[in-house]
């Protein structure tokens, strides 16, 4: 069967290009504390000592060096103060930039390569942001982003489309004054403190490597596990079809390798109007749950909540997801996969409230009449009926509604799949192999 799969790739696997029709930049810009994260005094540390400056775009010019292997930045009326640990001035100016002398440079107990630089927020607090040339950056981003001990194939398929995605989000967080972060908001990136052998070998074995559509960058877009099956850009982000990120039915990639493949998150009646207000959904008392639309993939891409007045909200796109706090787009609800309206552990019997008779009655969670009783000391369930009955808050409140959800995968959903990268590694594909399958109709080609 392998050699079966292998020949159809050969068909199709695109062979790499000796140039890219752009040129791209070597520096990227990594936001390391911001905002929140921002720092009253920045601490930076080199064996070396360093040599301080500025930055001119993404170039550094050393204006002095010094031997100090601990700085401490702080800014104050429209100046940049450098100090050595014992507080001594060792630099000042309106603006500032460091570099070690030589290796790396610690911050927040992380090393990097690249110069540092500093731009000061309306609080006074400082953004830290790391000048890395890309393929440094690479090598931070890869052991992060996937085990490194994972096959080298799928290292320099992840290391391919880090590349990518990173050069197709350049000025993500322009307000801040760089290019990405360094959490999974973009992609994490912590220098060289986790990156071995293995991990450096992918970098620099697909140095420059970069994915490409029609004469332009393709932008790598990646996530843990698609459970089944990956999904057009559209059906999770909305807006227009990007004709390489096409889903596909991942016939590789292995639920047991990843122990948050198969997952099941129990949410009650509650619980879910407070997620959806939370996300500025309005809705009342939650009566009803379900998957109304599907892709073709299969993933969910629609969900309808009822409350008990009949009012409804549509939940679309990746939102299916993240409203309800889920591991994917890929569930059921309660095991069905188009409707649900929920579990309850007993019937609410119901006395007067809302029924004329004054009866007891047992309500479904369609909210019709399941059972009609008397009250002689105690309740008979004698027959059933199918009027519909107004239950009041207070009572429908002794249900036990919960929702299940019941799903397969980890992430997004678009994109290339790291653990079927990995799976695909397992079997004999090469890099080349894997993104092809993952990225519809994209070559490779050197930046």
């Amino acid at each position: 069967m392998k050699r079966i799969f292998c020949s159809l790739f050969a068909l199709f696997v695109v062979c790499i290009s000796s140039s890219a029709s752009a040129a791209y930049t070597d520096i990227i810009r990594v936001g390391l504390a911001y905002g929140s994260t921002a720092k009253a005094t920045a601490t930076i540390k080199s064996t070396s000592g360093f040599k301080l400056g500025s930055m001119n775009g993404l170039t550094f010019n050393s204006a002095s060096t010094t031997n100090e292997t601990t700085l401490n930045i702080t800014y104050a009326n429209g100046t940049y103060n450098v100090t050595n640990s014992s507080g001594k001035s060792v630099y000042s100016g309106a603006n500032v930039a460091a570099e070690a002398i030589s290796g790396t440079t610690n911050f927040d107990g992380y090393d990097y390569y690249g110069a540092f630089g500093f731009n000061a927020e309306s609080s006074g607090k400082l953004t830290v942001i790391n000048y890395a040339n890309i393929e440094d950056y690479i090598k931070g981003v890869l052991p992060y982003e996937m085990s490194a001990s994972w096959p080298i194939e799928a290292l320099k398929a992840q290391a391919v489309c880090a590349r990518s995605f990173v050069l197709g989000n350049l000025n993500k967080h322009k307000s801040y004054g760089f290019d990405v972060c360094n959490t999974t908001n973009c992609q994490v990136y912590h220098g060289i403190e986790r990156a071995d052998a293995n991990t450096d070998s992918a970098a620099d074995q697909t140095k420059g490597q970069i994915l490409m559509y029609d004469g332009k960058l393709a932008v790598g877009y990646f996530f843990s596990s698609s459970g089944g099956a990956t999904e057009n850009n559209e059906n999770v982000w909305g807006g227009t079809a990007i004709p390489y990120l096409r889903g596909v039915v991942d016939i590789y990639e292995d639920a047991s390798a990843s122990s948050k493949n198969v997952w099941s998150v129990t949410l009650t009646a509650e619980q879910i109007a407070d997620k959806l207000k939370s996300a500025g959904y309005s809705i009342g008392e939650v009566a009803d749950v379900k998957v109304t639309k599907r892709t073709e993939m299969g993933n969910v891409n629609e969900v309808t909540v009822t409350d008990t007045t009949g009012k409804s909200v549509v939940i679309k796109n990746g939102n299916v997801r993240t409203v309800f706090g889920l591991n994917s787009i890929r569930y059921t609800i309660n095991g069905d996969n188009s409707s649900s309206g929920g579990s309850t552990s007993s019937a609410v019997y119901v006395n007067g409230s809302g029924v004329t008779d004054g009866s007891f009655y047992a309500i479904g969670a369609d909210g019709n009449k399941a059972y009609i009783g008397s009250v002689n000391g105690k309740t008979v369930l004698t027959g059933s009926g199918t009027e519909k009955v107004t239950v009041s808050s207070a009572a429908r409140a002794t249900t036990s509604n919960t929702y299940t959800f019941s799903g397969t995968g980890w992430g997004h959903n678009v994109g290339m799949s790291q653990y079927g990268a990995r799976s695909m590694a397992k079997m004999g594909f090469n890099y080349t192999d894997i993104l092809k399958f993952y990225f519809t109709g994209i070559t490779i080609s050197q930046m």
